[in-house]
């Protein structure tokens, strides 16, 4: 795996944090999945005051200029976000396709 930069891995986890709170309810199982990618990524409490201040637009737009690998990386961590609680909901998989539409 190609290591991600900085503002690659705040684009993903921006992008996470969207799919965890979709639906309006944060389940125990996705707050353990985040955690867990956080933990992978290397993610500090500084690095979330700076996803404070990325939107979604900006994230779309870090993780759509990644490349293939990242990508694929990226989608399995967006995937995996909205099946953590056992239920995909419809506004996970909306959040998901339109990071990949133009």
């Amino acid at each position: 795996m190609t290591q991600l930069t900085p503002i690659e891995k705040l684009a993903i986890v921006t992008i996470l944090s969207q799919i965890i709170n979709a639906d309006g309810i944060i389940h125990p199982k996705e707050e353990e999945y985040i955690d867990k990618v956080y933990a992978e990524l290397g993610i500090t409490i500084s690095n979330m005051e700076d996803m404070a201040n990325m939107d979604e637009i900006q994230a779309k737009s870090v993780v759509n200029k990644m490349q293939e690998e990242k990508k694929r990386y990226a989608q399995s961590l967006f995937v995996s976000m909205a099946e953590a609680d056992g239920y995909v909901h419809p506004k996970e998989t909306e959040i998901i396709n339109h990071i990949w539409q133009n």
